[in-house]
């Protein structure tokens, strides 16, 4: 800055601002070529620029400065705004001119129309109020007339009728035009409060039936409902029907809805009025057939209430009749109502009035053991024997005992309890094949099957067992029960000892042998041959013994063995 020169003082427009730069920057950082986006944003401003202040302008090529920039940017905002408003008042002229055409057009289409309609209008109202105008001009002249003719000594009156009647005469036309509008209006009227009145009416059916006027119904379909129903109630025979000798007689009347008849209602009408054909009883339904029909049911209903309370005295349980019996009230034939003395002596010469009696009783009752077979491969095919003995239980029952006329016929439990049970008995079956086998003896007369059948097949339980000082086994069973051969062979003792008492010993060959002891009866003697199965003895006491039973021993070559293999026991 020059010493001279204000602290204040502007750039001058003219003069081209000055950039410093040291020599080495000015080697070191070559000129850029600007690109081609700020190429064209720098035309723009130019162009935007141009015209408005040409000294702000760069030198052709240079960068335009920010000035040049803010004036480009205030000319394209000017240019858009003044385009828009002009836009806008183009578009504001255009829309009132719609308007003022549309009005032109809508006043035409009046004068158009409206026009001959106002003439109409206009005509039609001078011609009604014609005679009214003529009347008050009249009434006006006619006043001044009368006043004139006082004034000058005559008939005030007079000279007033003179004119209104001349005034009458002379403007009749015009009450005769005003009548052609008004009478066609007065009809219309007419027509439309008649039309009103009657489609506001309330019609209705009046009924006449058999020469007397019963209701008024809404329709012909409401008679019918009734006739229907009155058939239906008719129930004096099975499948009957009404067979009526009149038809009713129908009149329409306008009347208010509140007065019609329900079909309901209608059939107590007709039935009223058909009472020498249907009426009103009480039918008798025996388990539901009608057995008879009483104009009044209170004289049957006492003896069905007399009848159960001979059998109801508070003690039982249900007091009923054995049949259902009802009474229906309800509309059947006339010619089928019975006498009631007839009715109630058919009741009570039948059995429809026997009482059923109905009580709760107690009782305890046996309940028996039942019998169960149980396989087991413990034992050998053919053991047979009860391996629990069975027992009865006790049940604690509440039954409904049925009685008819004193006699039970039917005792139905109602609630079983068990108070004891009942213990089964259970037979035990052999299922295991033998164990041995018998081969022909040489000599021997008869030999075994090679397998032993159970000798005690009704057996109770086995007590004592092979060993410990003890021959055999011990096959209880009740005295008498049958003793069986175990195998087939011959029969080599028989008779008494003292410890085994009646015994049987049994040669089966092949060196076995078998003894039955105690018994209370031999059936067999020495020397007999018997089979597999045969009875041979029955179960006792016999010899040294404590209680029923069969001593089984089995010996082979002489020496005892355990019978137990043999049996197919354990």
């Amino acid at each position: 800055m020059e010493p001279n020169e204000p602290l204040n003082a502007a750039p001058q427009p003219d003069a081209a601002p000055v950039t410093t730069q040291s020599p080495a920057a000015t080697q070191e950082r070559p000129a850029e070529k600007p690109r081609a986006a700020v190429r064209v944003t720098q035309q723009f401003v130019v162009r935007m620029q141009r015209g408005q202040n040409e000294a702000a302008l760069p030198p052709k090529g240079g960068k335009p400065p920010l000035r040049a920039t803010y004036n480009a940017v205030g000319q394209l905002l000017y240019r858009v705004g003044t385009q828009a408003e002009y836009t806008c008042i183009r578009l504001g002229r255009g829309i009132r001119g719609a308007f003022r055409l549309a009005l032109r057009a809508a006043a035409a289409l009046l004068r158009f129309v409206g026009g001959p309609l106002l003439a109409l209008f206009s005509s039609i109202w001078d011609d009604l109020t014609a005679p009214a105008r003529r009347f008050a001009s009249g009434v006006r002249h006619m006043r001044d007339a009368a006043r004139a003719e006082a004034q000058a000594g005559g008939s005030g009156k007079r000279a007033g009728f003179a004119y209104f009647k001349n005034g009458v005469h002379a403007y009749r036309h015009l009450i005769g035009g005003a009548l052609r509008y008004l009478m066609p209006a007065a009809a219309l009227c007419v027509l439309v409060f008649t039309v009103q009145e009657v489609l506001g009416s309330s019609f209705s059916l009046g009924v006449s039936y058999s020469g007397d006027f019963l209701v008024f119904i809404e329709n012909e379909g409401v008679w019918d409902s009734a006739e229907k129903m009155v058939q239906e109630r008719v129930m004096a025979s099975e499948g009957a029907k009404v067979e009526w000798d009149e038809h009713p007689v129908f009149e329409l009347r306008i009347v208010d809805p509140a007065a019609r008849t329900s079909a309901s209602d209608l059939v107590d009408k007709i039935i009223a009025a058909s009472s020498d054909k249907i009426m009103k009883a009480v039918g008798i339904r025996v388990n539901g057939e009608l057995i008879g029909v009483v104009e009044d049911g209170r004289a049957v209903q006492q003896l069905l209430d007399d009848t159960l309370a001979a059998y109801n005295d508070g003690t039982h349980e249900r007091v009923e009749f054995l049949y259902p019996i009802e009474q229906v009230p309800g509309t059947y034939f006339t010619n089928s109502v019975q006498d009631t003395t007839m009715v109630l002596q058919a009741l009570q010469s039948s059995d429809v009035l026997s009482v059923k009696v109905t009580d709760l009783i107690e009782y305890d009752e046996t309940l028996e053991y039942t019998t169960e077979e149980v396989e087991s491969d413990q034992y050998n095919k053919g053991v047979r024997f009860i391996s629990q003995r069975g027992r009865d239980g006790t049940q604690h029952v509440v039954a409904e005992q049925t009685s008819v006329n004193g006699s039970v016929i039917s005792t139905v439990p109602v609630e079983v309890t068990v108070t004891e049970e009942m213990t089964p008995r259970i037979y035990t079956i052999g299922t295991r094949e033998a164990q041995y086998g018998v081969s022909t003896a040489a000599g021997g007369s008869v030999v075994g099957t090679g397998s032993m059948t159970f000798p005690v097949p009704s057996l109770s339980y086995i007590t004592t067992r092979f060993g410990s000082g003890h021959r055999g086994i011990d096959l209880c069973a009740p005295n008498g029960t049958p003793i069986l051969a175990a195998d087939s062979g011959t029969v080599i003792e028989a008779g008494y000892h003292w410890s085994f008492g009646n015994y049987l010993l049994i040669d089966h060959g092949n060196g076995i042998t078998t003894r039955y002891a105690h018994c209370s009866a031999l059936l067999v003697g020495a020397g007999s041959t018997v089979t597999r199965g045969q009875q041979i003895a029955t179960i006792g006491i016999s010899g040294v013994a404590t209680g029923y039973h069969c001593h089984f021993e089995v010996a082979e070559n002489g020496s005892l063995v355990n019978p137990a293999p043999y049996l197919g026991v354990s």
